[in-house]
């Protein structure tokens, strides 16, 4: 733009701003991105033509970094240049392997389906031969990536559709500066039904820019009013309300008029259903009764939508693989488990469409489409009784990484589901007679009413598609045929027991197996694993004609739902059965579906807000019940005590735990993941609490490794043995600890229980009376005979056939609730479903708008969002500014006020001479370092600069991209380093030594320094910016535990601040990331009356030991597991 700055951070400011450079930089940036596109499609031509003529055989690791080039006509000879810039370098420098994080990549390309010999091969082949030749499958390898991923598909030949092929480094990564804000880009087509692009822009930002406008949409707005190409005018006349109308509505034809694509618009089916009344009744008989329209999607015309969009399309998996890690250059490989697509589960399915017979006549390529779906009732708001009860539905083809973000879109609303409404009560009370219809009654009809609807989900195309197939073309110009299959339903347990057909916790209420009630706290025991496969629950011609039989006494004859023992109860009492008619197995029965496989582990709902929920309830009754010791109130001050970690992951506890108010599933896993530094010492008996020390450390650790988003083979062992481990501990618990202590209901709990009984004594009517304002508390006993635990023996079997939990995790359902609860806002509240769908349609028609003027690559205009730091390829980020001088100087006159600065400026030489030394490679010529440092370094100004934050990225055990945030003036100060863990034989040891450094940052600098020591030619006596961290050790206590078997967290203390080696400076990239220290309770301050040694040290408030919470986020956890994080390359 051509102003002029006179300080260089001026300038930086600047450029952040600056239109002009915007608009060269995206320009720029789609050139770039179109000379990558066309070099790495040559790459991949070249890659081809040089490969073997056995594609089977592409699974050799990749090559290393190249060798250093003999030659140096490259080199820069301008004699304008110092020595430094002209001297040669190697080209292929790397820090040593254990200091190395290497950036998250997707697994490798994939060569091309057809290599050239096969296609002159073909082209050679007459007409003949090829009816003759028989396509063979065989077992297709990848060539391993630098972590040692690669995939192996079983079929002809490799994949023409390669999403992984287009994943960029901000797809793997969880940084938020790696994802700038989309650019809006305007172009010539044609905006309809907008009359023009200021009509768009504005249209768009109201929709699809959130309920809640924040600064950052307020920004957008102004960069939207003040372009050069809006003009007030275009909007003068706009006819809003008829133009938001039409993109609301659902169109008749499956093409949409205006959008030139197929458009999966909102149905409306009334329902009726047969309600049958006993004989004893004022009217009995079979009455029909019809509900309001229910709203609903098709599933075949929301996939056609899906694969015209090609923004969805590009990151679509067609094909599934199966991921596999190898540890060593020519080590075994294993398997990696994640993704649905890559899952045992969907390779046999897949497998079976491809060797099925087909259609006939049809040559198409076969794609299996896996469904998830989620069904879970939400209120809309926080006072009053609205709600809706949302059918959510996922393609399991999709990474689970894009599922769970709500900016990706990836959740399709598919279905309203309507409880019973108030008026069928009245129709059932006027045919039931005085009495009215019971509870049970009324359960059954609900029921009845639910699946009628799932019926409507599940109509003619979508059945016509499960048997065979859907021919779609795709966006990009190919036609496949679509096989659909149902692969999980997520709900919560009583929504659970609802689609699945059995009692809410009946004599057995597992709905995968027959496991009695009596024996549901055997978890891990041989016998407890055998019942589960040996009892698992099938959807057998028997389990159907038993159904069929209840309902035909029930409908036929008696009509009586309930209290019926001799016909109805003998035929579905053993099962735990219901008389229901069942949507998934009246509809795919036939086609093999076993609807009991689709209800998978429920991770939050019976883990986080259950097991651990009860389990930490009973910690409190437990608490609440000891004489003479407020132990409870000293619970609830340290849970306050406790830092937080992370962005989100560790966050700060209320005022008072105990009182559990409004405490969420994310709170709830807090509480485990901070409870053994705050249980420790609670309990009076000295055995009881290191029980429960070793209790809460296995619990810990089984719900991490539950947990995590990436498993293998050998993780998950260790899941199965620490689940054998977590059952036998919590029967002890329950055993022999439990019944030292007379444990009675909370305060809560007893309310509760008054006010449910006071509703099932005085009726519906005074349900929420009650009997006392002072409630008395009963005995309370810790008990293990639910569901819940029950469910812990099934995450094993349930990982390795579908996946990690989170991809078929209830947490992306209730995330989802967010968008329908803030559409709610802009309805009327009444007839609110229909409103929904109608803002569900205008969204993602304004999405596809802006979809299409985004490919279309005529921009004229653009606009940045969004600014962070730089990008996480790095392994750190300190910023630029020199705005916070400190004079060294200034440092030494005061030594005993800060006695971290004593020897700073020596030490501070000690510690560059050998980064200097390293970046130029300058021979050492002295064995005296400290007097070489002392001659040989200059420090410019006798400054250094302070700042506030710096940035530590890093790459997680799954191979995404972290960061994570120090700032030395709150509680996120603590790092860890790599320590030096070789043996005698220079291989790791990790089982006698810890392989972790930890220090707390006191200050972060950096600092210019010219080089004048020998060899000082090559560096020109130009400054240089080094940055440094000044830190604070911390020692491992001696009796701190070592590895997974001690069951004990790592314990830390500070030495004497007045020893030598108590702070020292650190290089920032060898951080490894921040970690979590929670304090040693236990053992109180080091400081009692709050007044510290050194003001700069930040000494005052110290404890005299902290425990590491290796429990702290999953990444944190697999480091401890040396060698199991594929991230984690150092291992």
């Amino acid at each position: 733009c051509g102003r002029n700055f006179a300080q260089l951070n001026a300038y930086s400011n600047h450029v952040n701003s600056c239109r002009p450079q915007k608009k060269r930089m995206a320009s720029a940036l789609e050139t770039a991105k179109e000379t990558y596109r066309l070099r790495k499609k040559a790459r991949l031509h070249t890659t081809a033509a040089a490969s073997e003529p056995h594609i089977n055989q592409l699974h050799e690791p990749q090559s290393g970094p190249t060798a250093e080039s003999s030659s140096t006509s490259n080199s820069i000879e301008d004699e304008s240049h110092c020595l430094a810039v002209r001297r040669p370098r190697r080209l292929n420098r790397q820090l040593p392997l254990r200091y190395r994080q290497d950036q998250p990549m997707p697994p490798s390309s994939l060569p091309p389906s057809i290599l050239p010999q096969q296609k002159e091969a073909i082209s050679k082949a007459s007409s003949s031969d090829l009816h003759t030749i028989q396509p063979v499958r065989q077992l297709l390898e990848s060539r391993c990536n630098t972590f040692g991923l690669f995939r192996q598909y079983h079929g002809i030949a490799f994949p023409t559709h390669d999403p992984d092929a287009d994943v960029e480094r901000a797809d793997l990564s969880e940084v938020v500066s790696d994802h700038p804000g989309e650019a809006i880009t305007v172009s010539d087509s044609l905006f309809r039904p907008y009359p023009n692009q200021s009509a768009f822009l504005l249209g768009e930002w109201y929709w699809n820019g959130g309920i809640q406008k924040t600064k950052e949409d307020f920004k957008k707005l102004t960069n939207i009013i003040c372009a050069d190409t809006f003009d007030p005018l275009d909007i003068q006349d706009v006819p809003w309300d008829s133009l938001n109308r039409r993109l609301g509505e659902s169109s008749d034809s499956s093409e949409d008029v205006w959008c030139n694509e197929p458009d999966a618009g909102w149905i409306e089916s009334p329902i009726t259903i047969s309600i049958p009344f006993p004989n004893n009744s004022s009217n009995p008989g079979l009455r029909s009764y019809t509900f309001p329209p229910f709203l609903h999607r098709s599933i075949v015309s929301v996939l056609k939508e899906k694969m015209a969009n090609s923004h969805d399309f590009q990151h679509f998996h067609l094909e599934p693989y199966e991921l596999r890690w190898r540890r060593g250059l020519e080590g075994e490989s294993t398997r990696v488990h994640g993704e649905l697509y890559t899952s045992p589960a969907f390779l046999e399915e897949h497998n079976k469409i491809q060797e099925s017979a087909g259609e006939p006549g049809c040559s198409l390529p076969r794609v299996l489409i896996g469904l998830l779906f989620g069904s879970d009732e939400t209120h809309l708001t926080d006072f009053g009784s609205a709600s809706l009860h949302p059918c959510y539905m996922y393609f399991g083809n999709e990474s689970k990484y894009r599922r769970c973000k709500p900016t990706c879109n990836l959740c399709n609303h598919v279905g309203y589901f309507h409880k019973l409404p108030t008026q069928f009560r009245d129709f059932a009370t006027l045919h039931a007679g005085v009495k009215g219809p019971t509870e049970k009654f009324m359960a059954h009809c609900e029921r009845e009413y639910l699946h009628a609807q799932w019926k409507e989900l599940f109509d003619d195309d979508f059945l016509d598609a499960y048997e065979h197939g859907v021919i779609i073309e795709c966006c990009d110009g190919l036609k496949r045929r679509f096989y659909l299959r149902i692969f999980a339903c997520c709900a919560d347990y009583p929504e659970k027991v609802k689609l699945c057909g059995i009692r809410n916790m009946g004599d057995s209420p597992c709905p995968r197996c027959l496991v009695s009630k009596r024996k549901l706290d055997l978890v891990g025991m041989e016998d407890d694993n055998e019942q589960r496969s040996s009892q698992a629950r099938v959807d057998t011609v028997l389990h159907r004609k038993k159904i069929k039989d209840a309902r035909k006494y029930i409908y036929g004859g008696a009509r009586v739902v309930v209290n019926n023992t001799t016909s109805v109860e003998p035929l579905l009492k053993p099962e735990s059965l219901v008389p229901a008619q069942n949507a998934f197995s009246d509809k795919l029965s036939h086609f093999g579906f076993n609807l009991f496989s689709v209800f998978l582990v429920d991770f939050m709902h019976e883990i986080e807000l259950g097991v651990w929920k009860n389990l930490f309830l009973h910690l409190l009754r437990i608490l609440d019940c000891i004489k003479n010791a407020a132990a409870t109130y000293t619970m609830d001050q340290r849970f306050r005590e406790v830092p937080s970690f992370g962005r989100d992951s560790i966050r700060r506890f209320a005022n008072r735990v105990s009182k559990l108010q409004k405490l969420g599933a994310r709170d709830y896993e807090n509480l485990l993941q901070c409870s053994i530094p705050v249980f420790d010492e609670l309990l009076p008996n000295k055995a009881h609490n290191n029980f429960l020390l070793e209790l809460l450390f296995t619990f810990a650790h089984w719900h991490a490794l539950a947990k995590l988003r990436q498993h293998t083979d050998l993780s998950l062992t260790i899941l199965e043995s620490t689940t054998i481990e977590l059952g036998h501990s919590l029967r002890e618990f329950e055993k022999n600890v439990c019944p030292f202590y007379a444990t009675q209901e909370s305060s809560q709990e007893a309310s509760t229980r008054e006010r449910q009984t006071a509703k099932k004594l005085a009726g519906s009517k005074s349900a929420g009376a009650s009997t006392a304002s002072n409630p008395t508390s009963t005995n309370k006993t810790f008990s293990l005979n639910t569901y819940k635990f029950h469910s812990l023996g099934d995450y094993v079997e349930t990982i390795r056939r579908n996946g990690t939990t989170d991809s078929f995790s209830t947490e992306q359902m209730e995330l989802e609730h967010r968008s329908p609860k803030s559409h709610y806002r802009r309805t009327s509240r009444k007839m609110f479903e229909k409103q929904l769908s109608q803002i569900e349609r205008r969204q993602t028609r304004i999405r596809r708008i802006r979809q299409r003027l985004n490919n279309s690559g005529k921009m004229r205009f653009t606009l940045s969002l969004e600014k962070g730091p730089e990008s996480s390829a790095c392994a750190y980020h300190i910023g630029k500014t020199q705005n916070h001088p400190v004079d060294l100087g200034s440092l030494a006159p005061k030594p005993l006020v800060n006695l971290n600065f004593q020897d700073f400026v020596k030490k501070l030489k000690e510690h560059l001479l050998p980064r200097i030394l390293s970046r130029f490679q300058i021979p050492t010529t002295s064995n005296d370092s400290v007097q070489v440092a002392e001659n040989s370094l200059l420090i410019k100004d006798n400054r250094i600069y302070n700042h506030k934050l710096a940035r530590f990225y890093h790459t997680t055990y799954d191979v995404r991209r972290s960061e994570d945030v120090v700032n030395p003036r709150t509680s996120h100060c603590d790092i860890m380093l790599l320590a030096d863990v070789k043996s005698d034989d220079n291989t790791p040891n990790t089982q006698s030594m810890h392989p972790f450094l930890y220090a707390r940052v006191v200050g972060i600098y950096h600092v210019n320094v010219v080089y004048v020591g020998p060899g000082h030619d090559i560096t020109g006596y130009e400054a240089m910016r080094f940055d440094f961290l000044h830190v604070r050790w911390f020692r491992l206590d001696s009796h701190s535990g070592l590895g997974w078997s001690s069951k004990r967290l790592d314990s830390l203390s500070f030495p004497p601040i007045l020893d030598h080696d108590a702070f020292d400076f650190v290089d920032p990239s060898l951080v490894l990331r921040g970690c979590h220290l929670i304090p040693k309770f236990s053992l109180g301050r080091c400081h009692p009356d709050k007044v510290g040694l050194s003001n700069m040290a930040r000494d005052a408030r110290d404890w005299k030991s902290y425990y590491v919470n290796r429990f702290a986020d999953r990444d944190m956890v697999m480091r401890y597991h040396w060698g199991l994080g594929i991230g984690h390359t150092y291992s």
